[in-house]
């Protein structure tokens, strides 16, 4: 059974969450389970797509931010009980498992950790926004076989790359996937990543794989271009100078958003990523009843005073 075939499954399961009841969402899942449903299809096919479907019902305006959150919060909170119900070899591969730097959308990476101990795997789920430096000292007590790295939106690709290179420097490899890389990961060698899985399930067989295979001869990530160093220097004062004209807080966030594609493009070489952000800045922003407008206005002004290259991504997306 997956839930588009059972639409009202995945109602109960909204219903529950949006409430934050997530005894009664830990409840239906059970039941699931006890209905011949695989602990992967209830992970992947019923958990993850009503979190989605919460996720595009806020960007048209149906859902408050808060409504979004606790949403996630209860089906993150369910994961980590039905993790519990499985042993973790003291042998068996240890896989790290985290988000990237600066990146808080957690439940994929918590899904993912959970189907590696499922599967039998010692997994450490490190949470949201990793810090590079941290994961570096981190790595040095106990390395593990793999890191798989979640990563899901393109303004945090400077991130995810700070965390492949911290991985890097303890010879752990990094298998990374997630919207951030796009439909075919034609972004991940920008961060250094050694291995892209198009889908959650996939990273398991990927993990599977550089155990029983071995895993890719682990490269030092190249210096970041003086285009996108010099963006980074300035990133406070183009935030600083953002702020300074727009007046709402959701505002000032949507402009950090927005400099972060401008990172990402600047990293790839793709204007394609700034011109997906402007496009999904239109829509959600709209919905809500403001105007996207105001953020790419607010960030041009102290962008063309401190990176020339950079505002020229953003006239080019515009």
């Amino acid at each position: 059974m997956t839930s588009p075939e059972y639409p009202e499954i995945e109602l109960a399961l909204i219903s529950s969450a949006m409430s934050g009841d997530a005894g009664k969402l830990y409840r239906i899942v059970s039941n699931l389970m006890d209905e011949g449903v695989g602990f992967d299809s209830v992970l992947f096919d019923y958990l993850i797509p009503a979190e989605r479907s919460v996720g595009q019902r806020w960007a048209q305006g149906d859902y408050l931010i808060a409504e979004e959150h606790v949403v996630t919060a209860s089906i993150e909170t369910v994961i980590a009980l039905l993790i519990g119900m499985f042993d973790q070899p003291h042998d068996a591969p240890l896989v790290l498992v985290a988000t990237a730097e600066g990146d808080d959308h957690s439940l994929p990476a918590r899904a993912v950790a959970a189907h590696l101990v499922y599967l039998g795997y010692r997994t450490t789920f490190l949470g949201a926004n990793v810090p590079g430096e941290d994961l570096r000292e981190f790595l040095e007590s106990d390395p593990p076989t793999a890191l798989v790295l979640s990563v899901a939106m393109t303004t945090h690709l400077l991130g995810a790359r700070a965390v492949v290179a911290a991985a890097h420097d303890a010879n752990v490899p990094v298998l990374v996937g997630g919207k951030a890389f796009g439909s075919d990961g034609q972004w991940s060698d920008a961060v250094g990543a050694d291995a892209w899985v198009p889908t959650l399930r996939d990273a398991a067989g990927l993990v599977d794989r550089w155990v029983s295979e071995g895993s890719p001869v682990i490269t030092p990530v190249g210096a970041l271009s003086p285009a996108v160093e010099g963006l980074v220097a300035s990133r406070a004062a183009i935030l600083a100078g953002a702020a300074a004209a727009l007046d709402a807080p959701r505002l000032e966030d949507q402009a950090a958003l927005l400099l972060g594609a401008i990172e990402g493009a600047l990293l790839t070489g793709d204007d394609r990523i700034v011109v997906d952000m402007l496009d999904w800045q239109e829509k959600s922003l709209s919905a809500h009843g403001l105007e996207a407008s105001v953020v790419a206005d607010a960030v041009a002004a102290p962008l063309a005073e401190l990176s020339d290259q950079a505002s020229a991504v953003l006239t080019r997306a515009r």
